[in-house]
């Protein structure tokens, strides 16, 4: 080339312009390459945070309803125990209510009382006097009384007393 009147440069196989706009358009495949790997890698990671939450929330909803469970067996706890409460009230006023009607010449050795029916035993020095003292007021009572005597050596009288009725002597207690 020594012939020639022009200086020999070298030609390139792309220009300048089209290696500047190939440069761009790997550079933004690149960028959504990137992107999209990095889109995939944060739903990954919401969806294992999703997963959690709501693992936490079926642990917080079972713990809600063991509470309430527990709540409600409080609850009926109370109840019972008002219940008792009152129960307890109404049988030492019915205990009372028999103690007051006995004289003191008879003696009590047991007494069982129930919703609806009253036993006691004891002695006493007559017949007469249990059905004149006690059992006018046992008959006015309840609805049925029976009493038997058994005689003692000393000429006083065992008796057990059984009385019921159909409507409760004390009132039941409700679980």
């Amino acid at each position: 080339m020594k012939l020639s009147y022009s200086k020999p440069f070298p030609k390139h196989v792309l220009g300048l312009l089209t290696k500047i706009w190939i440069f761009y358009i790997l550079l933004s495949v690149g960028v959504v390459y990137g992107l999209t790997y990095f889109l995939q890698e944060y739903i990954k990671v919401t969806q294992t945070h999703a997963r959690i939450s709501q693992v936490q929330a079926d642990i917080y909803n079972h713990e809600a309803d063991r509470i309430k469970e527990s709540i409600e067996r409080t609850k009926k706890t109370i109840q019972t125990l008002q219940s008792r409460a009152t129960y307890a009230v109404n049988a030492k006023d019915s205990i009372q209510g028999v103690l007051e009607i006995i004289p003191d010449s008879i003696t009590i050795s047991s007494i069982t009382i129930d919703y609806s029916r009253l036993v006691f035993q004891g002695v006493v020095p007559s017949k007469e006097i249990f059905k004149n003292t006690i059992q006018q007021r046992l008959d006015s009572i309840f609805e049925n009384s029976h009493v038997e005597f058994t005689p003692l050596g000393n000429g006083w009288y065992k008796f057990i007393s059984t009385n019921s009725s159909d409507l409760p002597f004390i009132e039941k207690a409700t679980n």
